[in-house]
């Protein structure tokens, strides 16, 4: 059952964060739109990778942020 859970933590901070970078990824989807052939193809893989290794390192950047707090108090 704690399995369950963690995923669906994990699932709830995923929402966040692509919610959280909306802004950024309409940009990249407008620029991945309005390109054409290799240029089109190269900035969509590129959008996709970086929001894939983003989501993935959820933990890293949420354990940094809680160290930089506990240090400042």
């Amino acid at each position: 059952m704690k399995i369950l859970k963690n995923i669906y933590n994990w699932f709830i901070e995923i929402i966040k964060e692509t919610l959280n970078l909306s802004w950024t990824l309409v940009g990249l989807v407008i620029a991945t739109l309005t390109l054409t052939g290799s240029a089109q193809q190269i900035t969509g893989l590129a959008t996709l990778i970086t929001l894939v290794i983003w989501l993935l390192t959820i933990g890293f950047r949420k354990g940094n942020d809680d160290t930089k707090k506990s240090a400042s108090r």
